[in-house]
């Protein structure tokens, strides 16, 4: 059965008068009602969602809104009500919308709100006026927020969180660990408004209205505390960690609190030897390398970087000559291909290994590895 085999005639009606975007017309009908207009909604027919799907002009949303009496915003639509056959509509706007609209609905059970689809058109207008009239941010659909809905139909942008924030979101009501899908960007900037907020800014401009000085000690106290507002879910440290993100990391990190520094450094430990998947030490040298080449605010000096990995290579130097030694091909082999990232750190020169060769005697096979690996 098509959707608009199950439409009333009046809903056929509204429903093409709102494809033409002509609200002289649309109050015509709405006056000739003889019931009132939110008589026409349903569980599967709602005008306001309807109208925004549509992009309807502003007024039209308006109008809608105020002769259906709302009681509230935060409510679902359920089924695909207005996708019927628009091959014949001479209106390329309305028929591109309407493929997207096929697109969007596939998402979510399709189920949706007023909010969630004006900000899936970016119809900020609409956004910021639902948002006045009581249309709830945090308002959950099939249990995910609004936010998460954008991301998953990748509709998000940094313009409509942008908005959002600006309209009141905040990680008070919306926890972080939730973020910990979304891109990098986005955490970084619910942090920064979380953290900095209006009343931190407030804070700021009062001290330069007043001309009032102020320590760097105390400043400092003052930022730290705004900082330790939050605390970051371990989860998103190990997603950027085991990524090899480290900037990413190095941003969390300046929101950990001061006082457990040592802990912070404990759990990297941890979860770099966790991360070591072919115990061949790998994620602790890409981390320490990282400490040593470049300017950051980790617990870890660069002279601690450096022994650690002068450590890693040491002992990758015994091992190989233990595995000679022994004349143990097959290990040597497996040993030195799972340790190819670091071999060019082993032996500056081909002639510390051909020393090798000769110290120890080495069969023949020995040295075609040697070769294959150090000396081609």
């Amino acid at each position: 059965m098509k959707t608009n085999d199950i439409l009333s005639e009046k809903q056929k009606l509204i429903l093409e008068l709102l494809k033409r975007n002509n609200i002289d017309k649309l109050k015509d009908f709405i006056n000739s009602l003889e019931t009132p207009l939110y008589f026409l909604n349903s569980t599967n027919f709602d005008l306001l969602t309807l109208a925004l799907s549509l992009n309807c002009t502003f007024y039209i949303i308006k109008l809608i809104y105020n002769r259906c009496n709302y009681k509230t915003l935060n409510y679902v639509v359920k089924d695909i009500y207005h996708l019927y056959d628009m091959s014949n509509h001479k209106d390329e706007t309305i028929v591109n919308y309407q493929n997207s609209l096929e697109v969007l609905m596939d998402s979510n059970n399709n189920v949706k709100s007023p909010l969630l689809v004006s900000l899936e058109f970016s119809d900020f207008q609409s956004v910021e006026f639902l948002i006045n009239k009581g249309a709830d941010m945090y308002f959950k659909i099939n249990g995910k927020y609004i936010l998460e809905i954008l991301r998953e139909e990748n509709l998000l942008t940094m313009r409509k969180l942008n908005f959002l924030l600006k309209n009141g979101f905040s990680l008070k009501k919306f926890k972080i660990e939730r973020l910990s899908n979304f891109e990098f960007k986005y955490i970084k900037k619910c942090l920064e408004n979380f953290v900095f907020d209006i009343n931190f800014i407030k804070y700021l401009l009062n001290l330069y209205k007043n001309k009032a000085g102020i320590s760097k000690r105390k400043f400092n106290h003052r930022v730290n505390n705004e900082i330790n507002k939050i605390e970051i879910p371990m989860e998103l440290y190990l997603k950027y960690l085991d990524r090899k993100d480290y900037k990413k990391v190095e941003y969390l990190y300046k929101y950990y609190i001061t006082e457990k520094t040592r802990s912070f450094k404990d759990f990297i430990i941890f979860y770099l030897n966790y991360f070591d998947r072919n115990f061949n030490k790998k994620s602790f040298y890409d981390f320490f390398n990282f400490i040593i080449n470049n300017e950051n605010t980790f617990p870890f000096s660069k002279e601690y970087a450096i022994n650690e990995n002068e450590t890693i290579i040491i002992n990758k130097k015994l091992k190989i000559v233990e595995l000679i030694k022994n004349n143990n091909n097959l290990k040597l082999e497996t040993f030195l291909k799972n340790n190819n990232y670091i071999l060019h750190c082993l032996y500056s020169s081909k002639s510390e290994i051909l020393n090798l060769i000769n110290e120890y005697n080495v069969s023949s096979d020995i040295v075609d590895i040697l070769r294959k690996y150090f000396l081609i």
